[in-house]
């Protein structure tokens, strides 16, 4: 089906992100698991931190945060607390590059990787750099989240260059807010609010100097390695996409159609018409991931056959053990002890 043209990617994000905003709360008085759990999302999900989480359900996360708080600048104080530990094996290869440009270009081009949606594009003008930030569509506190990743890419610039580093100018697409002398306070240069974008400056000599402790023999590696990856994840078809999608949701129980949808910030009408261009539909994949994956957890002895139910989403084993006998025409009792 390479030939049907696509109007919608997933977006979303690692659910690490998360556990910023759970420190937040907590640092405020608040049990973030109180708010975490109005959307379905469970304290062990945040160990798994790659796993994807939709803008969407992330945006309407932080909106109920700042109900809760009345805090009208989340993204610049949950911002300051992340670091490169929702990256994988990028957070290395960004760390060793030669020069803040290698860092950069690596970090931009890996990064959808993990956080589709979102573009990091360099630019440079003037004798001037930039780091710009754009989150595709239309999400609840949209603003806050590039905000939120502005301030990280400072935290990731003095990694890279220092603890003293510091942007010359910082633009911000959205009108001054009352909390905007917070902004300079962090940010330490001259912010201007209600700019056609959000963007950090900086002079340009800096992204090429050179960096005191490259290893060439792990550059290779971790390009290899990311590279490798990078090929089997991206132009995928949508239904291949929706798969991956099910895939991650299945284990905490919220595999809906809606749920999906999130991912791919459509309704749920929407994604069954373009599926419906593949000739297939989201039952019809849900039922093709749990068959797939229920051979590859049965394999598992230590786990339980309830426990490989509640892994594909089932509400009960009985339904489960249904289902297995429609692909295979033998119970997942019987098809285990077959492998002894």
């Amino acid at each position: 089906m390479k030939n049907v043209n696509l109007e919608i990617k997933e977006k979303s994000t690692p659910i690490g992100i998360l556990s910023f905003l759970s420190r937040f709360l907590q640092d405020q008085g608040f049990d973030p698991w109180l708010l975490f759990q109005q959307f379905n999302i469970r304290q062990e999900d945040l160990d798994h931190k790659l796993t994807p989480i939709s803008f969407q359900t992330h945006g309407e996360i932080y909106e109920a945060a700042k109900q809760l708080t009345g805090c009208d600048h989340l993204g610049l104080l949950v911002g300051q607390d992340a670091c490169l530990t929702n990256i994988g094996p990028l957070r290395f290869l960004v760390l060793n590059a030669a020069t803040l440009r290698d860092a950069m270009q690596s970090l931009f081009h890996y990064s959808n990787l993990w956080y589709k949606g979102i573009h990091f594009i360099l630019t440079e003008e003037q004798g001037y750099a930039g780091i710009r930030i754009a989150i595709e569509g239309n999400i609840p506190s949209k603003e806050q989240f590039q905000t939120g990743y502005l301030v990280a890419m400072v935290s990731i610039m003095e990694m890279i260059l220092g603890q003293s580093w510091r942007p010359t100018l910082v633009r911000i697409s959205y009108p001054k807010p009352a909390s905007a002398h917070l902004y300079e306070a962090f940010f330490r240069c001259p912010v201007w609010f209600g700019q056609s974008q959000c963007e950090l400056l900086f002079p340009q000599v800096q992204l090429d100097q050179q960096r005191i402790g490259h290893d060439n023999q792990l550059d290779h590696f971790l390009r290899g390695h990311l590279s490798a990856l990078h090929t089997t994840h991206k132009d995928f078809d949508l239904d291949v996409q929706v798969c991956q999608v099910i895939e991650a949701l299945l284990p905490q129980g919220i595999c809906t159609m809606d749920r999906v949808a999130e991912h791919f910030s459509v309704h749920r009408f929407t994604l069954y018409r373009y599926l419906n261009k593949y000739k297939t539909t989201f039952e019809s994949l849900l039922d093709e991931v749990r068959k797939k994956n229920s051979i590859r957890l049965l394999t598992n002895k230590n786990l339980l056959i309830v426990d490989v139910a509640n892994q594909l989403g089932y509400e009960d084993q009985a339904n489960f053990t249904r289902a297995f006998k429609r692909w295979y025409q033998i119970t997942p009792g019987r098809w285990r002890r077959g492998l002894a």
